[in-house]
């Protein structure tokens, strides 16, 4: 599994196509919140979710929010460089949420967020909305979040193909309740993704979304769970199960998130 930390490592979201960004808007930085994820762990704090406009984006943005320009994103796609700035931004704010002085996470090896001393987190970000979670490292194993905008026919057949088995396919549709078939394959995608991010620090490698499967879903509480099919390490043994909570955000935005 690879998502938004990761950066451009992530080789199967390239293979689920998005919509292009909206044009004509003035303003980059369009709407701040503070968003809760809907967990009864105490643990898990409100994320700090952003929209944002990429048509708006200049790369002195970087400069006026004080936020360090990676080298490695130098040559990048303007729409990639947005992205980046919008979830460090977002991450800054969740730290500072905290009550510490904050800096904006650097990059790892992996291209996975760097956190500053005692704070651990997850940056999430899509084509026009990005998020953060920050929380004191002492208190959890791991942490993450994920926002996708739901897919589309042809990015259905990619993500089927790549991240949900059949036999998921199958729960996943026997208990959607009112959602679409889109929109329940988005959330399980993404909560494999918010999986990743939370438990990347300690796996301390790359694995594929077979890695864990759903095994429950509870539409109406807002519930999933991903049950292991290996051993990721000593702390996440094959058949360990664990909640994944997740929210829609608009009718074609889902938000998943995960504490441990």
């Amino acid at each position: 599994m690879h998502d938004d930390p990761f950066d451009d490592a992530e080789e199967i979201r390239s293979n689920i196509p998005s919509a292009a960004p909206k044009d004509g808007q003035a303003v980059m930085l369009r709407t701040t919140q503070w968003l809760d994820l809907g967990h009864d762990d105490p643990r898990m704090p409100p994320a700090f979710v952003i929209a944002f406009s990429v048509a708006a984006f200049t790369t002195s943005a970087f400069e006026q929010h004080g936020v360090p320009f990676p080298a490695t994103l130098q040559k990048a796609v303007p729409k990639r460089q947005a992205e980046f700035l919008m979830g460090r931004l977002a991450a800054r704010h969740a730290i500072e949420h905290l009550g510490v002085a904050a800096a904006a996470p650097g990059i790892g090896t992996s291209r996975e967020p760097l956190w500053q001393t005692g704070v651990t987190g997850s940056i999430t970000h899509t084509k026009d909305m990005a998020g953060a979670i920050a929380v004191d490292s002492s208190t959890v194993h791991g942490i993450g979040i994920d926002i996708e905008n739901v897919v589309d026919a042809d990015a259905r057949r990619a993500l089927e193909a790549l991240a949900i088995t059949a036999e998921e396919r199958a729960l996943l549709e026997a208990r959607r309740e009112h959602l679409s078939v889109d929109a329940i394959l988005t959330i399980a995608f993404s909560a494999k993704e918010s999986f990743f991010k939370g438990t990347f620090g300690t796996v301390g490698r790359y694995f594929d979304f077979s890695a864990a499967r759903v095994t429950s879903l509870h539409v109406n509480s807002g519930r999933l769970t991903l049950t292991l099919e290996e051993d990721l390490a000593p702390a996440l043994p094959k058949g360990r199960s664990f909640t994944v909570c997740f929210r829609m955000l608009t009718l074609d935005t889902v938000v998943t998130s995960f504490v441990w």
